[in-house]
């Protein structure tokens, strides 16, 4: 049967993908409230990993918020604009353990995505409606993954977390490669 063929149904959530990067791409253009209600599900993982990773690394979060708000800010012209700020976490202690993986923490996500296409259909039959709604969840993960530049920003203003985590990931990299 063609509707469980599971090359028509990674071509249908190939094609899924594609729209909603188009549409991720052109909902900022229908509206402000579009954006925001498009953006939400991703804002909600994204803050989600801050506030857990923070946790975890004993950041001490606080201040998880997800409701948008306007914020004054200069756009690549150098003019400034009122933006919109779609959610943020706050952590009260920024040390050498807790920024930088606090801050790049929304990178795990991949981690999850990749798990769920790896495993997704020894959960769930693998027809064309769970096809699609795996494509739909790695495509929410991935996006959500993205670092902002703040996120960046808070990184790297801590050199010495950068340099304890780079010389942590050559070392994992160089001992994983013996």
């Amino acid at each position: 049967m063609l509707a469980n063929d599971p090359q028509t149904n990674h071509f249908t959530g190939i094609l899924l993908t594609i729209f909603l990067a188009t549409m991720q791409e052109r909902v900022g253009r229908a509206g402000s409230f579009w954006l925001i209600l498009f953006a939400l599900p991703g804002t909600i993982l994204h803050e989600l990993a801050h506030f857990v990773v923070a946790f975890i690394t004993g950041g001490r979060p606080h201040g998880l918020s997800i409701i948008p708000r306007r914020q004054y800010g200069t756009i690549a012209d150098g003019s400034s604009s009122r933006l919109w700020v779609l959610g943020s976490v706050s952590f009260g202690n920024a040390g050498i353990f807790s920024t930088v993986p606090t801050a790049l923490a929304p990178l795990g996500l991949i981690v999850i995505a990749w798990y769920l296409y790896r495993h997704w259909f020894a959960w769930f039959p693998a027809d064309t409606l769970h096809t699609i709604l795996l494509y739909a969840a790695v495509y929410l993960f991935c996006y959500s993954a993205v670092p902002s530049t703040k996120d960046l920003k808070v990184a790297c203003s801590n050199p010495a977390g950068l340099l304890l985590y780079g010389c942590l990931a050559t070392g994992l990299f160089y001992f994983s490669r013996l």
